[in-house]
């Protein structure tokens, strides 16, 4: 049996032509196809700003700087959750206090995002694992009773959705991944969306180096400080010709977890992480909760199934913080049998009813 991998991305002839024409431009920096990939996201997003930036830790870095929190203010971000959440508000300057997780949707858990709540918390960073939407709802209506900013880290969730609003367009800002185990890729790559004209304004001044308007190089007027995080034409290329492909991909998605749903749901001792799916929220992977989790992983990858066990919880890397990693006790009953299967829009239907069958068969 071939290897089944995690995950497989798909970059072909047609986005090889399609870079042609950026080339034959001879204009590879950021220009009018970063501007074309702006306004396709705009559209498809419904927001009124999008920036293209060079990765998602990039767009979450700038979501945090322009709000100038002092030190001693902190920013709550879930335990469980890709160290670039975390890592992004750490690099801006911004004090980090975890919070624990919801055992049920792996999202970041309301009950102990109030307790966490005090008078130096200025903003909530809910993380959309998998692309399953956290309650922004509530979130939102904390937000506003409490004067929080909320930017959410969607960079698994690209046109999954909430209520019928995109995830990402919910709060202050919105910040998504393009690298290639996404939807869509631009090899590395992320946006930044919002609906905020401030924000907007102080995030392409940022992103050019504190510059306005159009630049030179040159004798440019330089009106704050800031940083080099513009994506570039050949970047942006490669993202348009994918973004074309994403509701065919979409599709798949859905399929594949749908498959994992019925193909396991008999089994006792694993739970497929429920997405709502006639809700339209889109399962990027397929998240399961598991006993024997090491045992399964290492047992699948014998079978040539390469799965991916979930991230470190954060408290567990105590440079960012003094809180112990005993006082989270959601975090502590799952964090050793959670992972994902593989879930590539690229996996075809025999490989993974090999993988569910393996499945059944290692607990059965």
């Amino acid at each position: 049996m071939k290897k089944i991998n995690f995950w497989e991305t798909d970059v072909g002839l047609k986005d090889f032509i399609y870079q042609k024409k950026i080339f034959q431009q001879n204009f590879p920096n950021e220009g009018n196809y970063v501007i074309k990939l702006q306004n396709q996201i705009k559209k498809m997003l419904q927001v009124k700003y999008c920036i293209a930036l060079p990765s998602c830790t990039s767009a979450l870095y700038l979501a945090v700087k322009i709000l100038n929190l002092k030190k001693n203010q902190e920013i709550l971000i879930p335990n469980i959750t890709f160290a670039a959440s975390a890592n992004a508000a750490f690099m801006a300057g911004v004090k980090i206090k975890f919070v624990d997780v919801n055992p049920e949707t792996l999202n970041i858990d309301l009950s102990d995002l109030k307790k966490k709540i005090n008078k130096n918390t200025k903003a909530i960073m809910p993380v959309h694992v998998s692309g399953r939407a956290c309650d922004m709802s509530s979130i939102m209506k904390i937000a506003k009773k409490k004067k929080l900013y909320v930017i959410e880290d969607a960079a698994e969730a690209f046109l999954s959705k909430y209520k019928k609003k995109f995830l990402g367009t919910i709060g202050d800002m919105g910040c998504f991944s393009l690298s290639p185990n996404k939807i869509f890729t631009s090899g590395q790559g992320g946006l930044l969306v919002t609906n905020n004209k401030q924000f907007y304004k102080k995030l392409s001044v940022f992103k050019t180096q504190g510059r306005v308007g159009s630049t030179t190089g040159g004798n440019d007027l330089h009106i704050s400080v800031g940083g080099n995080f513009k994506l570039s034409n050949i970047s942006a290329g490669l993202a348009i010709t994918q973004l074309k492909k994403v509701n065919s991909r979409k599709k798949i998605l859905i399929k594949n977890h749908l498959n994992y749903k019925n193909g396991l749901k008999k089994l006792q001792k694993l739970k497929i992480v429920n997405f709502d799916i006639k809700n339209n929220e889109l399962p990027l992977w397929t998240d399961i909760i598991c006993e024997k989790r090491d045992k399964l992983f290492n047992y699948l990858k014998k079978n040539n199934i390469i799965c991916r066990k979930f991230w470190y919880p954060l408290s567990k890397k105590n440079f960012y913080s003094n809180q112990k990693h005993n006082s989270f006790k959601n975090t502590k009953k799952i964090e050793n049998k959670i992972m994902w299967l593989p879930s590539s829009f690229m996996m075809k239907s025999k490989d993974q009813r090999y993988i569910i069958n393996k499945i059944l068969k290692f607990y059965t």
